[in-house]
Protein backbone atom coordinates (compact mmCIF):
# COMPACT_ATOMS: atom_id res chain seq x y z
CA UNK A 1 0.00 0.00 0.00
CA UNK A 2 1.13 3.58 -0.93
CA UNK A 3 1.78 5.93 2.45
CA UNK A 4 -0.53 9.01 2.28
CA UNK A 5 2.80 11.11 3.02
CA UNK A 6 4.59 9.75 -0.47
CA UNK A 7 0.97 10.48 -2.13
CA UNK A 8 0.95 14.36 -0.53
CA UNK A 9 4.76 14.64 -0.80
CA UNK A 10 4.27 13.57 -5.13
CA UNK A 11 1.34 16.32 -5.39
CA UNK A 12 3.87 18.70 -3.81
CA UNK A 13 6.61 18.20 -5.76
CA UNK A 14 3.88 18.33 -9.08
CA UNK A 15 2.56 21.79 -7.59
CA UNK A 16 6.09 23.14 -6.91
CA UNK A 17 7.92 22.11 -10.72
CA UNK A 18 4.30 23.23 -12.39
CA UNK A 19 4.80 26.66 -11.03
CA UNK A 20 6.69 29.49 -12.60
CA UNK A 21 7.38 32.84 -11.63
CA UNK A 22 8.83 34.97 -13.81
CA UNK A 23 10.09 39.09 -13.10
CA UNK A 24 8.05 42.07 -14.79
CA UNK A 25 8.39 45.80 -15.54
CA UNK A 26 7.89 47.82 -11.68
CA UNK A 27 8.49 44.93 -9.59
CA UNK A 28 5.61 43.03 -11.20
CA UNK A 29 5.88 38.83 -10.75
CA UNK A 30 3.82 36.84 -13.11
CA UNK A 31 2.68 33.46 -11.64
CA UNK A 32 2.17 30.62 -14.02
CA UNK A 33 -0.24 27.79 -11.77
CA UNK A 34 -0.66 24.11 -13.44
CA UNK A 35 -4.19 24.79 -13.14
CA UNK A 36 -6.70 24.95 -15.97
CA UNK A 37 -8.80 27.25 -17.61
CA UNK A 38 -11.78 26.07 -19.75
CA UNK A 39 -9.32 26.56 -23.07
CA UNK A 40 -6.67 24.16 -21.02
CA UNK A 41 -4.52 26.94 -20.92
CA UNK A 42 -2.48 27.27 -17.68
CA UNK A 43 -4.06 30.42 -15.94
CA UNK A 44 -1.80 33.07 -14.87
CA UNK A 45 -1.81 35.47 -11.87
CA UNK A 46 0.21 38.65 -11.30
CA UNK A 47 1.76 39.56 -7.64
CA UNK A 48 2.38 43.72 -7.46
CA UNK A 49 4.14 45.03 -4.31
CA UNK A 50 2.04 47.83 -2.67
CA UNK A 51 3.88 50.96 -1.50
CA UNK A 52 2.55 49.53 2.18
CA UNK A 53 4.49 46.74 1.39
CA UNK A 54 1.30 44.64 0.79
CA UNK A 55 1.15 42.15 -2.44
CA UNK A 56 -1.80 42.55 -4.55
CA UNK A 57 -2.40 39.23 -6.47
CA UNK A 58 -4.69 39.64 -9.84
CA UNK A 59 -5.90 37.73 -12.77
CA UNK A 60 -5.43 41.46 -14.65
CA UNK A 61 -8.92 40.77 -15.76
CA UNK A 62 -8.56 37.53 -18.04
CA UNK A 63 -11.44 35.38 -16.21
CA UNK A 64 -14.29 37.81 -17.31
CA UNK A 65 -12.99 39.37 -19.98
CA UNK A 66 -12.74 35.90 -21.34
CA UNK A 67 -16.37 34.87 -20.52
CA UNK A 68 -17.58 38.37 -21.98
CA UNK A 69 -15.86 37.37 -25.34
CA UNK A 70 -18.01 34.36 -25.35
CA UNK A 71 -21.08 35.69 -25.37
CA UNK A 72 -21.00 35.68 -21.15
CA UNK A 73 -23.49 38.83 -20.02
CA UNK A 74 -22.98 38.95 -16.08
CA UNK A 75 -25.22 42.04 -15.81
CA UNK A 76 -27.80 39.97 -18.16
CA UNK A 77 -29.11 37.59 -14.93
CA UNK A 78 -30.09 38.23 -11.62
CA UNK A 79 -29.01 34.90 -11.06
CA UNK A 80 -26.27 34.61 -12.72
CA UNK A 81 -24.99 37.94 -10.73
CA UNK A 82 -25.78 36.33 -7.47
CA UNK A 83 -23.79 33.06 -8.17
CA UNK A 84 -21.09 35.21 -9.18
CA UNK A 85 -21.22 37.41 -5.86
CA UNK A 86 -21.79 34.34 -3.91
CA UNK A 87 -18.83 32.92 -5.61
CA UNK A 88 -15.90 35.96 -5.09
CA UNK A 89 -17.44 36.45 -1.71
CA UNK A 90 -17.20 32.96 -0.36
CA UNK A 91 -13.46 32.87 -1.39
CA UNK A 92 -12.92 36.82 -0.23
CA UNK A 93 -12.15 37.84 -3.78
CA UNK A 94 -12.69 41.44 -4.93
CA UNK A 95 -13.84 42.73 -8.13
CA UNK A 96 -12.43 45.64 -9.55
CA UNK A 97 -15.60 46.58 -12.13
CA UNK A 98 -13.04 48.90 -14.08
CA UNK A 99 -10.93 46.85 -15.53
CA UNK A 100 -13.25 43.42 -15.01
CA UNK A 101 -10.02 42.20 -12.44
CA UNK A 102 -10.55 39.35 -9.66
CA UNK A 103 -7.78 40.29 -6.77
CA UNK A 104 -7.29 40.21 -3.46
CA UNK A 105 -4.62 42.17 -1.27
CA UNK A 106 -1.78 39.93 1.08
CA UNK A 107 0.54 40.03 3.08
CA UNK A 108 3.78 37.79 2.45
CA UNK A 109 2.58 35.78 5.52
CA UNK A 110 -0.90 34.93 4.19
CA UNK A 111 0.36 34.42 0.16
CA UNK A 112 -0.05 31.35 -0.39
CA UNK A 113 -3.68 30.72 0.94
CA UNK A 114 -4.78 34.22 -0.29
CA UNK A 115 -3.18 32.87 -3.81
CA UNK A 116 -4.84 29.61 -3.21
CA UNK A 117 -8.36 31.41 -2.68
CA UNK A 118 -8.07 33.55 -5.94
CA UNK A 119 -6.96 30.71 -8.37
CA UNK A 120 -9.90 28.37 -6.87
CA UNK A 121 -12.48 31.71 -7.82
CA UNK A 122 -11.38 32.01 -11.23
CA UNK A 123 -11.12 28.65 -12.28
CA UNK A 124 -15.08 28.62 -10.63
CA UNK A 125 -15.93 31.89 -12.20
CA UNK A 126 -14.24 30.42 -15.08
CA UNK A 127 -16.88 27.22 -15.60
CA UNK A 128 -19.68 29.76 -15.49
CA UNK A 129 -18.83 29.54 -19.20
CA UNK A 130 -21.65 26.75 -19.61
CA UNK A 131 -24.50 29.63 -17.88
CA UNK A 132 -24.53 31.40 -21.75
CA UNK A 133 -27.60 31.17 -22.84
CA UNK A 134 -26.55 29.57 -26.07
CA UNK A 135 -24.75 26.74 -24.51
CA UNK A 136 -27.46 25.77 -21.60
CA UNK A 137 -31.15 27.05 -21.09
CA UNK A 138 -30.82 27.25 -17.54
CA UNK A 139 -28.01 26.91 -14.94
CA UNK A 140 -26.81 23.19 -13.70
CA UNK A 141 -26.29 23.93 -10.57
CA UNK A 142 -29.62 24.87 -10.14
CA UNK A 143 -31.18 21.68 -11.78
CA UNK A 144 -29.55 19.73 -9.71
CA UNK A 145 -31.00 22.02 -6.44
CA UNK A 146 -34.33 21.12 -8.57
CA UNK A 147 -33.92 17.72 -9.08
CA UNK A 148 -32.75 17.21 -5.11
CA UNK A 149 -36.31 19.02 -4.02
CA UNK A 150 -38.68 17.41 -6.80
CA UNK A 151 -37.14 13.84 -4.84
CA UNK A 152 -37.56 15.14 -1.40
CA UNK A 153 -34.47 15.60 -0.78
CA UNK A 154 -33.47 18.10 2.20
CA UNK A 155 -30.16 19.95 1.83
CA UNK A 156 -28.05 23.16 2.77
CA UNK A 157 -26.65 24.91 -0.34
CA UNK A 158 -23.34 26.64 -1.41
CA UNK A 159 -21.26 24.97 1.29
CA UNK A 160 -17.59 25.83 2.41
CA UNK A 161 -15.83 23.06 3.79
CA UNK A 162 -12.09 23.64 5.77
CA UNK A 163 -9.51 21.21 3.87
CA UNK A 164 -6.96 19.64 6.40
CA UNK A 165 -4.72 22.38 4.60
CA UNK A 166 -6.80 25.13 6.35
CA UNK A 167 -7.95 25.89 2.61
CA UNK A 168 -11.78 26.25 2.69
CA UNK A 169 -13.31 24.75 -0.52
CA UNK A 170 -16.74 25.73 -1.92
CA UNK A 171 -19.32 22.81 -2.55
CA UNK A 172 -22.62 23.08 -4.00
CA UNK A 173 -24.80 21.29 -1.82
CA UNK A 174 -24.58 19.00 1.46
CA UNK A 175 -27.11 16.45 3.11
CA UNK A 176 -26.01 15.51 6.44
CA UNK A 177 -25.32 12.54 8.08
CA UNK A 178 -27.82 10.66 10.27
CA UNK A 179 -27.45 7.38 12.43
CA UNK A 180 -24.92 4.97 10.16
CA UNK A 181 -26.19 6.79 7.05
CA UNK A 182 -22.86 8.62 5.77
CA UNK A 183 -22.73 12.74 4.76
CA UNK A 184 -23.36 13.28 1.35
CA UNK A 185 -21.80 16.29 -0.30
CA UNK A 186 -22.66 17.21 -3.83
CA UNK A 187 -20.95 19.18 -6.36
CA UNK A 188 -21.61 19.77 -10.32
CA UNK A 189 -19.66 19.43 -13.27
CA UNK A 190 -20.77 22.14 -15.67
CA UNK A 191 -18.18 21.43 -18.09
CA UNK A 192 -16.27 18.23 -17.99
CA UNK A 193 -12.83 18.67 -18.62
CA UNK A 194 -9.51 18.02 -17.13
CA UNK A 195 -8.92 21.74 -15.75
CA UNK A 196 -12.38 20.92 -13.85
CA UNK A 197 -11.54 17.43 -12.56
CA UNK A 198 -8.20 18.46 -10.83
CA UNK A 199 -9.89 20.78 -9.13
CA UNK A 200 -12.97 19.08 -7.90
CA UNK A 201 -10.57 15.83 -6.74
CA UNK A 202 -7.92 18.57 -5.12
CA UNK A 203 -10.44 20.30 -3.32
CA UNK A 204 -12.08 16.78 -2.09
CA UNK A 205 -9.29 14.91 -1.35
CA UNK A 206 -8.11 17.75 1.34
CA UNK A 207 -11.73 17.96 2.86
CA UNK A 208 -12.33 14.21 2.77
CA UNK A 209 -9.44 13.89 5.15
CA UNK A 210 -10.58 16.48 7.53
CA UNK A 211 -14.22 15.58 7.22
CA UNK A 212 -13.54 11.77 8.31
CA UNK A 213 -11.88 12.49 11.33
CA UNK A 214 -15.35 13.24 12.58
CA UNK A 215 -17.30 10.74 13.72
CA UNK A 216 -18.98 10.25 10.66
CA UNK A 217 -17.95 9.09 6.71
CA UNK A 218 -18.63 11.87 4.06
CA UNK A 219 -18.85 10.98 0.80
CA UNK A 220 -19.01 13.06 -2.67
CA UNK A 221 -21.59 12.97 -5.64
CA UNK A 222 -20.55 14.66 -8.71
CA UNK A 223 -23.21 15.48 -10.93
CA UNK A 224 -21.88 15.40 -14.89
CA UNK A 225 -23.64 17.45 -17.18
CA UNK A 226 -23.95 15.67 -20.44
CA UNK A 227 -26.93 17.76 -22.12
CA UNK A 228 -24.08 19.36 -24.85
CA UNK A 229 -22.25 16.26 -24.94
CA UNK A 230 -20.73 12.81 -24.01
CA UNK A 231 -18.76 12.38 -21.15
CA UNK A 232 -14.98 11.15 -21.57
CA UNK A 233 -14.73 7.83 -19.91
CA UNK A 234 -11.14 8.77 -18.47
CA UNK A 235 -13.44 11.31 -15.85
CA UNK A 236 -16.11 8.81 -14.90
CA UNK A 237 -12.73 6.68 -14.09
CA UNK A 238 -11.31 9.39 -12.89
CA UNK A 239 -13.55 9.83 -10.14
CA UNK A 240 -13.79 6.57 -9.08
CA UNK A 241 -10.49 5.82 -8.71
CA UNK A 242 -10.74 8.57 -5.94
CA UNK A 243 -14.33 7.01 -4.51
CA UNK A 244 -15.96 10.07 -5.77
CA UNK A 245 -19.05 8.67 -7.12
CA UNK A 246 -19.58 10.37 -10.46
CA UNK A 247 -23.44 10.89 -11.42
CA UNK A 248 -24.31 11.38 -14.83
CA UNK A 249 -27.42 13.45 -15.45
CA UNK A 250 -29.10 11.61 -17.80
CA UNK A 251 -28.41 9.11 -15.38
CA UNK A 252 -29.53 10.37 -12.64
CA UNK A 253 -32.60 8.95 -11.15
CA UNK A 254 -30.15 6.09 -10.41
CA UNK A 255 -28.82 7.60 -7.27
CA UNK A 256 -32.37 8.93 -5.87
CA UNK A 257 -32.36 5.88 -3.04
CA UNK A 258 -29.02 6.54 -2.14
CA UNK A 259 -29.35 10.42 -1.44
CA UNK A 260 -32.78 10.23 -0.17
CA UNK A 261 -31.76 7.84 2.72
Amino acid sequence: MVAKENLKQRYIDWLNTKIAYKDLEAGTIEITTPFLDRHNDRLQIYAIPLPNGEIKLTDDGYILSDLMLSGFDLSGSKKRKQIFTTIINGYGVSLNNEFNELYVVTDLKDFPRKKHMLIQSMMTVNDMFMTVKSTVSSLFAEDVGLFLESNNIRFSENIFLAGKSGYNHNFNYLIPHFKHIPERVIHTMNNPSKGTLSNIIFSWSDTREARNKQTYKSDLYVFINDQEKDIDGNIINAFKNEEIVPVVWSKRNEVVDILSA
